[in-house]
């Protein structure tokens, strides 16, 4: 059986190194009085080793996404464009701020979907509070301004520790019918 293996610069396994060598140096003061600030620098130097090797992580609450998956399924306009969409969020979060990188067109482009459709399933994930949309005024720009979601982090979330608990205590229940 063929194997394939990922090659890395010297550059790139000097930088691996260093980022083990700091995640150790750190490990000590997890339980010291700036516990969170220590947290959250192994979380990002974790987010980005991941990265490297190709692997990201999302906290997924399997309960939460249950919900929401049999929600759209039979409450959607779209079950199944819905379904794509939601499916394709997991893929383009943030890692520190759980924002859907994605732009509606992006979204539309890669489900094989019109703009429009694409709207209507976003517009059912916030009204069920799995998605939050924030408007963004953008200067010389006319209308409402750029859209941005992010993802509810009681159903999914690239955090962790204390930066996680406090996100999903500030995050809505969903509101499912």
């Amino acid at each position: 059986m063929a194997a394939i293996t990922r090659l890395r610069t010297q550059a790139a396994r000097l930088q691996a190194q260093q980022a083990d060598v700091l995640r150790q140096a750190l490990l000590p003061f997890v339980d010291t009085e700036m516990s969170h600030h220590v947290q959250a620098l192994i979380g990002v130097i974790d987010r980005r080793t991941a990265a490297e090797n190709g692997w990201t992580f999302v906290m997924l609450s399997p309960s939460q996404n249950a919900l929401v998956v049999n929600h759209l399924a039979s409450h959607s306009s779209r079950p199944l464009v819905a379904l794509r969409v939601w499916a394709l969020a997991f893929e383009h979060l943030d890692f520190d701020t759980s924002e859907i990188m994605l732009s509606r067109d992006e979204i539309a482009r890669r489900v094989g979907e019109r703009k429009e459709n694409v709207s209507r399933v976003m517009s059912e994930l916030v009204a069920i509070g799995a998605v939050t949309r924030h408007l963004e005024r953008v200067a010389g720009m006319k209308g409402r301004g750029r859209v941005r979601y992010f993802m509810n982090p009681r159903v999914g979330t690239c955090l962790s520790g204390q930066a996680r608990d406090k996100a999903q205590a500030a995050a809505p229940q969903l509101r499912l019918v």
